[in-house]
Parts: C-alpha cells; sequence; structure tokens
C-alpha cells in the first residue's frame, strides 16, 4: 500500500511521523512525506522518499520572534486560504497512487485532496484539545471552542465549497469536522494526556511515537555527564527567541545560582556557544538516551519532548509558548512531575532558578516521575498506530 503523509507544523509534527513512516517502510508499505523544507535532511536520514511542501516555520519562527519570545503571529484569513488552496492545487498530483492520506497540521485542504484521489483520509493530533470539548468542561471552555469553529466557518466554508464545488465534490457542512475526518488518530500516552469521552469528535488514543536515535551520546557529551553530578537539560525546541545572545549570561549565572550543571539545547533559537565547566551547549541529542542521566529538564512543553521526559523518570517543567504546550503544563502539574511555570514569554533568570531548584529539591516530583515512567514502560504508541492504520486500509 502508498500512504501519503503531510505534515504542515514544526519539527515536534514532523519527527513523531517520521517514526510512523519508518515503521510502515518496515511493514512492506511505500511512504512519500510532505513537510516543510527545513526537515528534508532529518527524513532524508531515515531514507523516506520527502517532498518539500508548506512554509518554512524555522524562518518564519526567526522573523516574528518578539522582543521577550511571545507568541508568532497567527495567519490571517487570506494566508489561510492560499495555503490552503495551495493544498488543494498541488497535492493531487504529488500523492497519485496513494491508498490512504494522513494529515497533521494546518491542513484544511488535505481532505478535499484525499477525496480528489477517492481515497480514505485520517488526522493525527500530538494532544486531545482539537477534538473540541464535551458537555462536562466548564462553560467557558465550550463557549471559546465554539467561538474557534464558527469563526473558522465563517472563514473558509464557503471557499472551501467553492473549490469543491469546480472539482465536482459535494460541499462540506463544517469546517472543522472535515479537517478531523472520521476517526481521529490522537498519538499521545494517555498515562500523560488521555483524550476525554464525549468530545466533539470521534477519535482512538494510541500513544506517543518515538522515533529511534540512530547514534549514540556526543563524546563530549558522554565526557560532561561523567565529569560530575547529573545536569539539568535547558531546552525550547523550535521556540523562537529574540536576541539569544543574552542567554549565555543567563546561564551561566544560572549555574553558579542553583548549583547545578546544565546542558543546553541550541534548538531553533541558534543559541551561541559559550561553553563553561558548568555549562554545555549541544545541538540535536538523542533523548532517550540523554534524559535517563539527567537531574530534571526545564523546556517548551513540547509533547514529544514530555513524553520522552517521562520514561526517563526525572521531574520536568514547561514553560510554553504555543499549541499543545499549554496543556502539556497542565498535565504537568496535574501529575505531581514539576512545578507551575510562567508562560515562555514571560521567561527570565529568576524564573528558570526558582523551576529548577523546585524539581531537584522536592521529592515528590522525583517519587511522582519514577512512578509515570513505570506506567509508561510497556507502551508502544508506534506499533499501536500501525495496527489502527493497518486495520483501516484492510476494511
Amino acid at each position: 500500500m502508498k500512504i501519503a503523509i503531510v505534515v504542515n507544523g514544526t519539527r515536534g509534527d514532523v519527527q513523531p511521523m517520521l517514526a510512523l513512516a519508518t515503521g510502515l517502510v518496515r511493514n512492506g508499505h511505500e511512504i512519500v512525506c510532505c513537510a516543510p523544507p527545513e526537515n528534508e535532511e532529518l527524513v532524508n536520514r531515515y531514507s523516506i522518499p520527502f517532498v518539500a511542501f508548506g512554509p518554512n516555520y524555522k524562518e518564519l519562527f526567526k522573523q516574528n520572534a518578539q522582543m521577550k519570545g511571545g507568541a508568532t503571529k497567527s495567519p490571517s484569513p487570506a494566508e489561510m486560504k492560499k495555503e490552503t488552496e495551495t493544498q488543494i492545487n498541488l497535492l493531487p498530483e504529488l500523492l497519485k497512487g496513494s491508498d490512504l492520506v494522513l494529515g497533521v497540521g494546518f491542513v484544511l485542504g488535505v481532505h478535499t485532496v484525499a477525496d480528489i484521489l477517492k481515497v480514505p483520509y485520517r488526522f493525527v493530533v500530538f494532544y486531545p484539545v482539537l477534538l473540541g470539548t464535551s458537555h462536562t468542561d466548564p462553560f467557558l471552555n465550550r463557549l471559546l471552542f465554539g467561538f474557534g469553529k464558527s469563526m473558522t466557518n465563517m472563514v473558509m466554508k464557503s471557499f472551501l465549497n467553492k473549490k469543491r464545488s469546480n472539482l465536482g465534490l459535494q460541499p462540506i457542512k463544517d469546517v472543522w469536522a472535515d479537517w478531523m475526518g472520521d476517526n481521529v488518530i490522537v498519538a499521545c500516552d494517555k498515562e500523560l494526556n488521555a483524550a476525554r469521552e464525549g468530545v466533539s469528535f470521534k477519535y482512538t488514543q494510541t500513544g506517543y511515537m518515538i522515533l529511534p536515535s540512530q547514534n549514540g551520546l556526543p563524546e563530549n557529551v558522554e565526557k560532561f555527564l561523567d565529569s560530575g553530578n547529573p545536569p539539568v537539560f535547558i531546552g525550547f525546541g523550535s521556540n523562537p527567541v529574540a536576541r539569544p545572545e543574552k542567554y549565555n549570561q543567563i546561564f551561566s549565572d544560572l549555574a553558579k545560582t542553583t548549583n547545578q550543571r546544565l546542558i543546553v539545547s541550541k534548538g531553533w533559537a541558534e543559541l551561541p556557544e559559550n561553553n563553561t565547566a558548568d555549562v554545555l551547549y549541544v545541538d540535536e541529542m538523542p533523548f532517550e538516551l540523554l534524559f535517563p542521566r539527567l537531574a530534571a529538564i526545564v523546556y517548551h512543553g513540547g509533547t514529544g519532548t514530555m513524553a520522552l521526559a517521562a520514561r526517563a523518570g526525572i521531574p520536568q517543567v514547561a514553560f510554553p509558548f504555543m499549541a499543545d504546550q499549554f496543556e502539556n503544563r497542565k498535565q504537568i502539574v496535574k501529575l505531581g512531575l514539576g512545578p507551575n511555570a510562567c508562560d515562555f514569554k514571560k521567561l527570565s533568570a529568576e524564573a528558570l532558578s526558582l523551576a529548577i531548584n523546585e524539581c531537584v529539591s522536592n521529592d515528590k516530583y522525583k517519587k511522582n516521575a519514577i512512578g509515570i515512567s513505570q506506567k509508561l514502560k510497556d507502551s508502544n504508541g508506534l506499533e499501536l498506530t500501525l495496527k489502527l492504520i493497518e486495520k483501516e486500509l484492510k476494511e
């Protein structure tokens, strides 16, 4: 079977889908992966056919980083329509011959593409919030979700239906429902963030799909780990950072004020490398090998990083920037895996210092983290997702 994967999002969206792609290839399927251009080197590394498609989020985030690291601007209605039109116009040719289309992120045109190709469409999410609310949710939450759906329909419904009419396709009644498809695949761990019954859309929750690392830890990282007490990891993934050079001083001071050694991921912020005896700056790292050897992690709250930290059994604290990161912060606090923290745009040396000290000194976080890691020990979101997809292909 040929399976098309279309991702319109950041590295956090691409990486678990790349794990799925490798599993599908292993099981004998043919794959094409369409994703933003900055992911080409990563996807090629795993020998998965890649088509650069969609905006370069790394460059967009750089351009829109605020002075205090605030959120990037939301797409305008014109930008939403342009991106959706591009998907509908170009993807049918790129995905020709596919037996199934999987969509991730802002892919409002991809269900229509699957309808053009006359093949099933499935949407994949890494956090359950997109599934909507249930009658048990607070009134304000239901109101906000309803408003979001209404605005999406107001902007996109007539636009999409005009495109579909021109293609000889039936109109859609609701843009959000069309986006979600018939059965959303919720690829995050139930133990960390369970999808709830009674939400707006049908779903199957599988679990987080971990991309296996191709390499061990670099020699300089091994040396740093062996040279003292377990360090604390700091990394903000795809988050943009204005004036990244200022963080060198913050992290240097932080190591002194907390008396903790630090491993700092340069990430998309491209932090200047300024290694000291107590602070090591690193590039891409196999988290599944690094995290079990740490005291704690401080990060943006991304679902993938959260899943690997939980499996490592270490305390964690999130300074969220966008999307799933805010929900993941709530879950970290609710599960007792780490303290509450401010949003990323309010990040300060003091906030970091308080978070690190709380993580390493409060035994309850370590105890709860070990408990969660035991629950996740036998979980395999990749295999569950593979079984679900292959079952649907046979039906």
